[in-house]
């Protein structure tokens, strides 16, 4: 299957398929949106096998997204938060001189590409516009290194991870991968036609592609994609007027729920699953979320873009037995804690996780190197440390690179951050480390606070006593900085370099 059958086996099905506040596009509209756009692209795609999108969050993403798979192409997802320099070398590295976007993002765009070394195509979706950018010789691609004889391991999408502007960094998933992804999803959350997805990550980002945008219209369901900023209160209104079944989200949003005072106001009886991932999970927090909304499933989840991306999830049933834990590995995906030997570990002895199954990407675009230190004997490195605990759940401990080894002593800054934002004052923490000439390294925390930043002394004193109190001496962070905001990646995660 290629991720173009999802639509185009739906063809005459008017179901409902999108919802975006007042638009809506039924199955066979946006098979017949994406086909007439797809006509458009087929002529102006001589030159490179990518094609780029610089969308919102939207219908028109989804119209995009299917044209390009319509024409056989791979998809280039950018954010539209992306600065010149990132657009520019995305389009260069990437040999993609073809980008979609809409009317209102169209000036921006054309003001971001101007100067360019490469002559690019901008087709406005909203339109039949077509224009281009410096007036230069495109240039032929050769991309005959990314054919394969099967069609289902051709490069669907190449999804951005960590990388910078100099040395980007894409990873290339194929139709196998994602399509892969998508079946274990269904079966891991026993998903089906009549589910009802709320979008609010970016669609780009690899957890909302597969885990809500793919799997939700691979299944005929239908997916209500949030069109402003998430508010507890509005998603709360939307879950009941939609008949939201699932969510997915990260951590910090569902922080801001717990504080809504007025939860008992809405009919949420629909939605069975909060599915969340991709950054630290307080355990009172998990537990508080449980107890104030009881019907309601949370399901921790586990994954990387090169995974496409779900590796792993705690189901309800073990929400509370298991707490802290991110589950077991989803099906068709083989998972093991394995020492630097490449040992399979034993219950509570901490290694990195490996990873193996059809969802395991192809590698990294135009990074032979980088690939072959991740993926090794069909096994997926994912650089992340966990361990096991008796009955084989899987409790994640850090990021191997992020280990700070101080005196010899390994400390996992993750571990410092969930006790730090356990504390009631603290309301984002990022623990990082600094060199220190006797210790070698020392972890130092920054965090933003709530309230009043006026007596800074006295409250960088309670917490440094409240550290002492529930870390080990070790670990406690030598400095604490208060500071307004942290940055973060477009995707809400905090930065950590």
């Amino acid at each position: 299957m290629l991720i173009k059958d999802i639509v185009l086996r739906q063809r005459g099905n008017n179901k409902t398929a999108i919802i975006f506040g007042n638009e809506t596009i039924s199955y066979d509209q946006l098979l017949d949106q994406a086909s007439i756009l797809a006509n458009r692209l087929k002529p102006l795609t001589t030159f490179s096998n990518h094609i780029a999108i610089f969308l919102p969050n939207s219908i028109q993403y989804a119209v995009s997204y299917f044209a390009i798979t319509l024409c056989d192409k791979v998809i280039i997802p950018i954010s539209t938060l992306a600065k010149k320099a990132e657009i520019e070398s995305t389009l260069i590295y990437c040999q993609a001189e073809l980008i979609i976007t809409n009317f209102s993002n169209l000036n921006i765009l054309k003001e971001m590409l101007s100067g360019m070394e490469q002559a690019t195509r901008i087709v406005i979706v909203d339109s039949d516009e077509i224009i281009l950018i410096n007036d230069k010789k495109m240039l032929q691609y050769n991309n005959d290194d990314l054919k394969y004889d099967d069609e289902s391991d051709q490069i669907a999408i190449m999804l951005h991870t960590s990388g910078t502007t100099s040395n980007p960094k894409r990873v290339m998933l194929s139709h196998r991968n994602l399509i892969s992804n998508i079946n274990s999803n269904i079966e891991s959350l026993q998903l089906n036609s009549d589910d009802i997805s709320l979008v609010q990550l970016p669609m780009f980002f690899g957890y909302c592609n597969t885990a809500q945008f793919l799997t939700h219209l691979c299944l005929g369901g239908t997916i209500v994609i949030l069109h402003t900023m998430f508010s507890p209160k509005q998603f709360l209104q939307l879950v009941e007027k939609e008949q939201i079944t699932n969510f997915t989200t990260v951590p910090s949003v569902l922080f801001l729920l717990l504080q809504h005072k007025e939860k008992q106001r809405f009919d949420i009886s629909s939605l069975r699953y909060i599915c969340f991932g991709g950054g630290i999970m307080p355990v009172d927090k998990l537990r508080k979320l449980i107890d104030e909304f009881p019907s309601i499933g949370f399901v921790h989840t586990y994954g990387q873009t090169e995974a496409a991306p779900r590796v792993t999830c705690l189901l309800p049933e073990d929400a509370l037995r298991k707490i802290g834990s991110v589950g077991k590995a989803l099906p068709n995906v083989s998972v093991k804690i394995v020492n630097h030997n490449g040992e399979e570990v034993a219950a509570e002895v901490i290694g990195e996780i490996i990873v193996k199954g059809e969802n395991v990407m192809k590698g990294y675009y135009k990074q032979i190197g980088e690939t072959s230190k991740v993926l090794q004997d069909g096994w997926l490195y994912t650089g992340d440390l966990a361990k096991y605990d008796q009955d084989q759940y899987i409790y994640l401990v850090g990021r191997k690179k992020n280990v700070i080894i101080s005196g010899g002593m390994n400390i996992y800054p993750e571990e410092i951050e969930e006790v730090l934002l356990q504390y009631p004052l603290i309301k984002e923490a990022i623990v990082i480390k600094e060199s220190h000439e006797l210790l070698g390294e020392v972890p130092i925390a920054k965090i933003v606070i709530h309230g009043d930043k006026k007596d800074i002394k006295n409250i960088q004193h309670d917490i440094n006593k409240y550290c002492h109190m529930n870390l080990t001496r070790f670990k406690v962070p030598a400095r604490i900085i208060i500071v307004e905001n942290l940055n973060k990646t477009k995707t809400g995660k905090i930065k950590r370099f």
